[in-house]
C-alpha cells in the first residue's frame, strides 16, 4: 500500500513538471503574433515578406524573446488583416487609427504607441486640388476623389478628417487607390478631381515639381498618429512591456533602424488610451 501512494505520489510530481516545462515559452507557449498593416504598400510577395521579416528580426534582436515565440505577416489589405488577427488572439497590430476606432470594441485593442514622422507623431489629413480648378469642397459634389487613405473605414474618414460635414460615399465618386504619387499625378492630369492624404504623402510631395501645381482645400484636425496596438489578451499583457520598449527603440538602433525606412517613419512614442479619448468620441458620436 505505502509503495502505491509513493507511486502516485512521483507521478503527480512529474506531471507537475512536465505541464510547466512546456508551458515555458518555446515549449509550446502560444506564440505573439504581429500584423503589419500597409495600405497601398508593396505587394505581400518577396517585398512584403522582406519588411516583416526585417522587422521581425529586429523585434526578436531588441525584445531577447526566442524567435520562434514571434511570428508575423504583413498586410496591404484590410480584410484580410481582420481574419488573420481573428484567427490569432494574441496579436499585436502596426496599423493605423482608423483600424483602431473601426475594430476596437471587436478586437479589444489596446493603443500603444504613436508614430513619429519628422519628428512629429501627430497625424493630419488633407485634401488636394489642383490649383485654381475648385475653391470649395461642395463644388467637389459628383466628382472624382482618390488615394490610398480611401481604403480607411468610411465613418472615421467622414467623421475625423471631415468633421461628418459630408458623406464622402455620396459627395465623390470614390476611387481608391495603391499608389498616392500616381493618384497626385492623375490629378496633374485632370483624370482625377482630388486626392486624400495623409501627413507623410503629403509632406513628400513637397520635394517634388508637382507641389507646386496643388493647393489644399481641406485640412482635418490633427490627432495622434497612432501606429501600435494589441489585442488585449493574457499573453500579450504578459510581453508588453518588452514588446513597447523593444519599437519605441528600434528606430535609434544602428543594426534595426531600417525595418524603420520600410516604412517611412523615425520612431515611435508610447500613449495610453486617454490620449485619444477625444478621437473616440468623435468616432462613437459619428454616423
Amino acid at each position: 500500500m505505502k509503495t502505491k501512494r509513493i507511486i502516485a505520489l512521483m507521478t503527480i510530481i512529474l506531471c507537475g513538471f512536465i505541464f510547466s516545462t512546456f508551458s515555458m515559452p518555446g515549449f509550446g507557449a502560444e506564440k505573439i503574433n504581429f500584423a503589419v498593416i500597409f495600405l497601398g504598400g508593396p505587394d505581400t510577395g518577396a517585398e512584403g515578406d522582406k519588411i516583416i521579416n526585417q522587422f521581425m528580426a529586429s523585434l526578436t534582436k531588441l525584445t531577447s524573446m526566442k524567435k520562434d515565440s514571434l511570428q508575423g505577416k504583413y498586410f496591404n489589405n484590410i480584410t484580410e488583416a481582420k481574419t488573420y488577427i481573428r484567427e490569432n488572439k494574441n496579436t499585436y497590430i502596426m496599423g493605423s487609427l482608423g483600424f483602431y476606432l473601426a475594430n476596437k470594441k471587436s478586437m479589444n485593442l489596446l493603443p500603444l504607441a504613436a508614430v513619429k514622422i519628422d519628428g512629429d507623431d501627430r497625424e493630419q489629413y488633407v485634401l488636394i486640388v489642383k490649383k485654381g480648378s475648385y475653391k470649395s469642397i461642395k463644388q467637389l459634389k459628383g466628382k472624382v476623389l482618390a488615394g490610398n487613405v480611401l481604403y480607411e473605414d468610411a465613418k472615421f474618414i467622414n467623421g475625423l478628417i471631415f468633421e461628418n460635414t459630408i458623406d464622402i460615399a455620396k459627395h465623390f465618386q470614390l476611387k481608391p487607390s495603391s499608389r498616392p504619387l500616381s493618384a497626385v499625378r492623375k490629378l496633374e492630369s485632370g483624370q482625377v478631381d482630388a486626392v486624400l492624404l495623409n501627413h507623410m504623402q503629403y509632406a513628400s510631395l513637397k520635394k517634388l515639381d508637382v507641389f507646386s501645381k496643388i493647393e489644399v482645400l481641406h485640412q482635418s484636425p490633427q490627432m495622434p498618429a497612432l501606429g501600435l496596438m494589441m489585442a488585449n489578451t493574457k499573453t500579450n499583457n504578459a510581453a508588453k512591456e518588452k514588446i513597447v520598449n523593444a519599437v519605441t527603440r528600434m528606430c535609434n538602433q544602428a543594426d534595426t533602424k531600417a525595418a524603420c525606412k520600410n516604412f517611412g517613419i523615425d520612431g515611435f512614442n508610447k500613449l495610453g488610451v486617454e490620449t485619444l479619448k477625444d478621437e473616440i468620441t468623435k468616432y462613437e458620436g459619428g454616423k
